[in-house]
């Protein structure tokens, strides 16, 4: 079978590898659609360090069963997940389960981006493979953990009703997180990003406001619109220049949360009097577990976000490194998806 891997520092290449085999308690699936994740595109160029397991926003059926799998059948239609925590851990029993010793551990075999993956016992047995609804896509499927991520970054971060909210980055998962503020009741979502047609996107699914940093200096301009500045300012993006232009956007007493994941070694220049004597928190998230995915998919299910319209390129899986670089160099590009078809 054919999938996708990283060979050295800045190179993915399609190989032909053995199709899995299961052992009790594990699921093979059949790629049907998988997201290409910033992520991704930093694991194969080394932000996170080197090597590192390609796909994990996949969606697809079942193609066989391990012994002792009772509630999966073959040609069910599902959504994998490759982290799952051990829900009896210190951080599991303080709500951190994506802290979790076992999480990062979890994986599939041999990737995400291969025709088949196996789905470890670890991730079955504690609900990492969730079906999809017969009226959701595939492709909508693949864009359930992302939103599952958003919907848990978001519940950390307490929006309540009436917050004004900056979003700084607009790929996929900012324009997602617009379209829940909107739902959570949040008065204004201000929108940032560079390229012009992201910015018309976030205007379409629901922003205020949406600048362009380039053009115009954005803490004053956000300054000018709420009088105070925002209540919480998401950075969705994993360029740590973003930081200090959220920090200075949020009110006094209000909160920063950093969603997009920075490479190894990230910095920033901080004035930590300033963060003191202004009162801000600021707040992490990372990943999320399948109750997020849950929730996801019921978002999904009654209509609340629109995840569809934020696709913008496909490419089949033999072209997977095309994909790659596509969605890493392209100005156009919001959403790039990988499906199985020849």
């Amino acid at each position: 079978m054919l999938a996708c891997l990283i060979n050295g520092q800045g190179h993915a290449e399609i190989k032909d590898v053995p199709v899995p085999r299961l052992r009790p308690g594990e699921v093979l699936v059949k790629l049907a659609a998988a997201g290409i994740c910033g992520t991704d595109i930093e694991k194969i160029h080394g932000a996170y360090g080197p090597g590192g397991i390609l796909g994990h926003e996949v969606s697809g059926t079942i193609a066989s069963i391990g012994d002792e799998v009772t509630d999966l059948r073959e040609s069910d239609r599902v959504i994998a997940h490759h982290h799952v925590p051990c829900y009896n851990c210190h951080y599991c029993q303080q709500g951190d389960h994506t802290m979790c010793d076992l999480f990062r551990k979890t994986n599939f075999d041999p990737c995400g981006l291969a025709e088949y993956f196996r789905v470890p016992e670890t991730n079955v047995a504690r609900g990492g493979v969730v079906h999809l609804p017969s009226e959701v896509s595939f492709e909508e499927g693949s864009m359930i953990e992302p939103t599952a991520c958003c919907v848990r970054a978001l519940n950390k971060a307490e929006v309540k009703p009436g917050d004004k909210v900056l979003v700084v980055g607009l790929g996929p998962t900012g324009l997602t997180q617009i379209q829940l503020l909107k739902k959570m009741g949040a008065s204004a979502v201000i929108a940032v990003d560079i390229l012009p047609h992201r910015l018309e996107m976030a205007r379409k699914l629901g922003a205020s406001e949406a600048i362009d940093p380039s053009s115009r200096n954005v803490p004053e301009y956000v300054t000018q619109l709420t009088r105070v500045g925002v209540d919480l300012a998401i950075v969705s993006t994993g360029n740590p220049k973003a930081i200090p232009q959220a920090l200075a956007s949020v009110r006094k007493g209000g909160k920063v949360l950093l969603f997009g994941a920075p490479g190894q070694g990230s910095t920033i220049d901080l004035d930590v009097s300033s963060l003191f004597s202004r009162q801000i928190s600021i707040a992490t998230s990372y990943s999320c577990v399948e109750s997020d995915i849950h929730s996801a998919l019921s978002l999904l299910k009654r209509g609340d976000i629109d995840l569809r319209s934020m696709v913008t390129d496909r490419f089949v899986l033999r072209d997977t490194p095309k994909a790659l670089e596509h969605a890493r160099a392209s100005r156009t590009t919001v959403k790039t998806i990988v499906t199985s078809a020849s």
